[in-house]
C-alpha cells in the first residue's frame, strides 16, 4: 500500500517534491513495517520517480522542486 501511496503523490501532487514523497513512506515503513522494508521503499520508489521523470509522468510544480 505505500508504494501505491507513493506512486498517487508522485502523479496527483505536483507541489510536493518528489524527494520529500520518497522520504515520508521511508519513515512510515521505518515506523510500521519490518525493518528491511523502509530500504525496500526507498529503492523502488527511487526507481520508480527516476522513470516516471523520463518519461515525462511527473510535472512538478512549485518552490523547492530541485
Amino acid at each position: 500500500i505505500l508504494i501505491k501511496m507513493g506512486i498517487t503523490e508522485f502523479l496527483y501532487f505536483p507541489s510536493i517534491p518528489v524527494k520529500v514523497t520518497i522520504n515520508e513512506f521511508i519513515e512510515i515503513a521505518k515506523d510500521y513495517s519490518s525493518e528491511n522494508s523502509s530500504t525496500f521503499i526507498n529503492g523502488i520508489l527511487d526507481k520508480i520517480s527516476k522513470k516516471y521523470l523520463k518519461e515525462r509522468k511527473i510535472n512538478k510544480i512549485g518552490r523547492g522542486l530541485i
